[in-house]
């Protein structure tokens, strides 16, 4: 069996799959894998493809793919909406609500948000959930989604049955639902504006804590996923 897995978004064609840019860099370059070595490449759509190494050249290589599986997407499915923080804490708990297996991250920029973001931010955050598709043996790419105001994600989020807000003050500790998908929104430091949490609440979002202690930002998101994704 093939010792690593590598990503590639590309369809294959007449056969053989072409791998260019930094995946190729790493393949060829850092891992050291020449023609006729065996590799694994997922698509992050569910779809495993295996092959040899055809031809490398300066620019990619071309795998002949000598097979594939596909994987439906796994339940439940679970949406993480958290308030940006800064710097390196956001790229972590990217990387890890990655590594997770959470099917959507969607940052949000809350009134006590003083955190900025830039398209490099976004682009980052893409290749840390293509890096832990590769560890985490999925085969279905978190998919992350530009910054949003929380007016604008309870307004897409209509449609979604389980719907929670993250409330130190609720009555009740946060659970699995029985619905899904679900999702789970996550507030700044210093938490969501009393006027936010009562448009959560009244878009149907139903507030739960995980428990009584005050969480960072980047730990109430874990915690939360790892209640709700827990499969």
């Amino acid at each position: 069996m093939p010792e690593r897995r590598f990503f590639c978004d590309q369809e294959p064609a007449s056969g053989q799959l072409l791998i260019e840019g930094d995946e190729f860099h790493h393949i060829v370059h850092v891992m050291r894998y020449r023609p006729g070595d065996e590799i694994e490449v997922v698509n992050g759509r569910g779809r495993l493809l295996r092959g040899r190494i055809a031809v490398v050249s300066a620019a990619g290589l071309r795998l002949a793919v000598a097979g594939s599986e596909d994987f439906p997407r796994p339940q439940p499915r679970v949406f993480v909406a958290v308030s940006l923080t800064r710097g390196h804490a956001m790229n972590w708990l990217v990387e890890k609500l990655c590594e997770m297996g959470v099917d959507e991250v969607r940052p949000l920029v809350c009134e006590r948000t003083d955190v900025s973001w830039s398209p490099a931010q976004l682009r980052r955050w893409q290749k840390l959930a293509a890096q832990a598709l590769k560890v985490n043996r999925r085969y279905w790419l978190t998919r992350l989604c530009e910054p949003t105001a929380p007016d604008a994600l309870a307004a897409a989020a209509a449609g979604i049955p389980a719907k929670v807000l993250l409330d130190l003050d609720a009555a009740e500790r946060l659970e699995r639902p029985a619905a899904a998908p679900a999702l789970a929104a996550i507030g700044p430091p210093g938490d969501f504006t009393a006027a936010e949490k009562e448009m959560f609440r009244a878009a149907g979002f139903r507030p739960a804590r995980i428990n009584d202690a005050i969480l960072k930002t980047e730990t109430a998101a874990l915690s939360a996923a790892a209640i709700l994704k827990n499969d």
